[in-house]
């Protein structure tokens, strides 16, 4: 069965909504139209709970949206007609098709009623809110050079209307304590503000409502103390993430890319997934310290994510996958440490007279005191997944030797940011066959020794 009419009824407000901002179009500004459609089209899907008995009308409904749009944007008539109200903004985007993947998903997901309303509603309300005071009074920028401009004012808003879209159907809809609900809601208050703070081409009406869902469901049943320790957890982070800003050249934009990455590692993993970044944030520009050439590269937030995206892929999965967690960890950890060992050799090959079997040796000497020694005291790792641990540590400095022969390090780019991930990508996924295809001769050792 499917609730043929509520779907229809929402096409049609969708459709017209989008006919309604092309219409007026010469009176508003292209933000402001897809403003209007955003809030609109929001306010829609809070009703879906209350108006879609089955979920896969939910689904359906969001895949006739979904090329709906697609179709739209692909063809230029339409794109430059009926779309314009929709897609006439300069920049690029792709934020339209991010709502409804991300309204669907949430939707699909949710078991408890206000599991569904905070991620929406903050999707809806709360960016609309921060981008309305950022472009009328954002005054500070928290942007570095190639870089969205984000106004300390908006994150600010951001998070005002985030709390209180948190507070609301916390307090009315959930049995968590009163103490605890004040401790949820400004927590994903602050979650919700750096995601919008670092998002880019619409990505944060993906990455909002699900990175909100995920903490609404592994954080609501927990105690009072352990919420007030991660409280804890973060704020000490942030004063890590100042001292690493004053002493190295990353911009304030990733300090905010940073603080979320951590945030995002210790609500989905624990106090032990965020030791492997930790150590590599810590440790990236010092031993040796940057000179001044190089403090003179600005690292925008795109350094963060290239150093960060294996490991989230990673978590992740292990989220998904909770009786593969211990391998995952592993392998969240070698990203870490095969980057520190990568931007190591870089650092010595690009800024300073080092030779290259200088660079290759400190690069893994590096790496291995900083994060996989660590690691093998922390997972208590057999000494056979250790050893091939260490050697998928140095496997990937071979290939970042012509990395560096065949792109120019010097320059922080996409190029580089793309070989990097792609390297340490590859080196993780050999970590995972070979631990899988070795781990009952692994066993079998463990069990003789």
């Amino acid at each position: 069965m499917l609730d043929i009419l509520p779907a229809m009824i929402v096409l049609v407000i969708l459709g017209g909504v989008i006919g309604m901002t092309k219409h007026f179009g010469k009176n508003l500004k292209p933000e402001s139209s897809r403003k209007i459609i955003h809030i609109t089209m929001g306010c829609v899907a809070l009703s879906f709970p209350f108006v879609f008995q089955y979920r896969q009308s939910v689904l359906i409904l969001g895949i006739v949206a979904f090329i709906m749009l697609l179709v739209i944007r692909r063809n230029k008539k339409l794109r430059e007609g009926i779309g314009s109200g929709l897609l006439g903004v300069e920049r690029k985007t792709y934020g339209e098709i991010y709502f409804v993947i991300s309204i669907v998903i949430v939707f699909l997901l949710h078991e408890s009623l206000y599991e569904y309303l905070i991620p929406i509603s903050i999707l809806t309300f709360a960016d609309s809110v921060a981008a309305l005071v950022g472009t009328s009074y954002g005054r500070i920028n928290l942007s570095g050079l190639r870089e969205d401009r984000k106004s300390g004012e908006g994150s600010i808003m951001f998070f005002v209307v985030a709390f209180i879209c948190a507070l609301i159907p916390l307090q009315l809809m959930s049995e968590v304590g009163r103490a605890e609900v004040l401790v949820i809601s400004f927590l994903i208050g602050i979650l919700a503000a750096m995601i919008e703070t670092v998002s880019a081409s619409g990505n944060d009406n993906l990455f909002l409502p699900l990175l909100t869902y995920s903490f609404i469901r592994f954080n609501t049943s927990q105690s009072l103390d352990l919420l007030l320790i991660k409280i804890g957890v973060m704020f000490l982070f942030l004063g890590i993430t100042v001292v690493v800003y004053k002493l190295t050249n990353i911009s304030r934009l990733s300090i905010a890319y940073s603080l979320l990455a951590g945030y995002v590692f210790l609500i989905q993993g624990g106090a032990i997934w965020m030791v492997p970044p930790i150590m590599l944030f810590l440790t990236f520009g010092i031993l040796p310290m940057m000179k001044k050439e190089e403090k003179e590269m600005v690292q925008n937030y795109k350094v963060i994510e290239c150093n960060g995206m294996i490991g989230f892929i990673c978590l992740w999965l292990s989220v998904f996958l909770p009786q593969y967690r211990g391998i995952l960890y592993l392998a969240f950890s070698l990203s870490f440490a095969c980057h520190l060992a990568i931007n190591t050799y870089s650092r010595l090959i690009n800024f300073t007279e080092s030779s290259r079997e200088k660079a290759i040796l400190w690069g893994f000497v590096k790496a291995s005191l900083f994060i996989a020694i660590p690691t093998v005291i922390i997972a208590q790792m057999h000494w056979l997944t250790a050893l091939l641990y260490f050697i998928c540590v140095a496997i990937s400095l071979p290939p970042a030797v012509a990395l560096n022969l065949k792109y120019n390090y010097k320059v922080v780019g996409d190029t580089t940011f793309r070989a990097n991930k792609t390297l340490v990508g590859v080196v993780v996924a050999i970590f995972i066959v070979v631990f899988a295809v070795y781990q009952p001769l692994i066993s079998l050792v463990g069990a003789l020794f």
